[in-house]
């Protein structure tokens, strides 16, 4: 377990945090105030959201780089201005990719929601909840990490530093962040595929072991995945970027995994639990949505767990 601390992210703790992905999209629309003031009157104690920058600089919480799937116009996001974003709204009806099944499907909200700035959410749920900001990859100008600077500049001003941690599949992006702040807490994100690229030639080395506990079959067959796993477990990444915390694919964590990231002191939180759908095509791990799971990742003492259901996980924990 890890030692008291001020962020409660890097805290002690005797269950996981429970983190409502994108806010609660089974209620409300992702990435909206509607969905995190739910949050908030819930009592769910943690939010996740994803934040882009627009053509003028302005930090917004959007998941995606082009605006069709949940606004209905085809530009990419960081083409517009605030001026003209602002006049947009997140539909009623979206489309939330493919369930565990390969089939699509969407969800139907009651009205439609602006689309908001991140110092707007810091403002209204910052002092109520914890929140674990995602920088995006900026697509498709994927070189441009001046997001990193920008959305620090803006927890700084809210003065939520911590209450809040900053998390990216972009290693860039946390170290510019942290040069920006360097009291900000932030951390890698890990999917278990994100090594799929060299399956066939980490195939032909010797097999790499790995931290397979009795409850849970765990990356198994390629040495991508387990490369992937010895790299969480040892926290390379934190050796590397100056990292505090971790998130990762729960399918990538084990008991190994979390008992060495807090004997260094770092925090492993998984994601993402009771899916509603992959957005992005890739596959929905069977063990997604079971009790099961959750049991195991408990038990594990993982840090947070982060859900497209936190009311469901929130009774599942308690």
């Amino acid at each position: 377990m890890l030692p008291a601390a001020r962020n409660p992210f890097l805290a002690g703790k005797h269950r996981p945090i429970i983190v409502g992905h994108r806010g609660l999209p089974h209620l409300h629309q992702e990435n909206t105030l509607a969905g995190f003031r739910r949050a908030v009157e819930l009592g769910i104690p943690a939010i996740e959201l994803d934040v882009r920058i627009t053509a003028d600089r302005r930090a917004v919480c959007f998941h995606d780089h082009n605006l069709k799937r949940l606004t209905g116009d085809s530009r990419n996001l960081v083409d517009l201005k605030w001026d003209e974003l602002s006049r947009l709204r997140v539909r009623r009806e979206l489309s939330m990719g493919v369930d565990s099944n390969g089939d699509r499907v969407s969800i139907r909200y009651e009205r439609e929601e602006p689309i908001p700035l991140l110092a707007e959410v810091l403002a209204e749920v910052g002092a109520a909840v914890v929140i674990n900001v995602e920088l995006k990859i900026e697509l498709p100008r994927w070189w441009q990490i001046d997001a990193a600077a920008i959305v620090a500049q803006v927890i700084a001003d809210a003065k939520v530093e911590d209450r809040v941690i900053v998390t990216s599949f972009d290693p860039r992006m946390l170290m510019a962040a942290r040069r920006a702040h360097p009291r900000l807490a932030v951390g890698f994100c890990f999917d278990d595929t994100m090594l799929d690229f060299a399956g066939a030639v980490l195939d032909r080395l010797p097999a790499f072991p790995i931290d397979l506990d009795k409850h849970h079959h765990r990356p198994r067959g390629h040495n991508a995945r387990r490369v992937l796993n010895r790299i969480l477990e040892r926290d390379i990444t934190g050796w590397l970027f100056g990292t505090r915390v971790v998130g990762a694919e729960h399918t990538l964590v084990g008991r190994e995994t979390v008992r060495n990231l807090h004997a260094q002191g770092v925090a492993i939180g998984t994601h993402t639990l009771f899916p509603l759908g992959s957005t992005n095509g890739k596959a929905i791990a069977t063990t997604a949505a079971t009790l099961a799971e959750v049991k195991r990742l408990v038990a594990l003492g993982v840090d947070w767990i982060e859900t497209d259901d936190a009311e469901r996980l929130q009774q599942l924990i308690d």
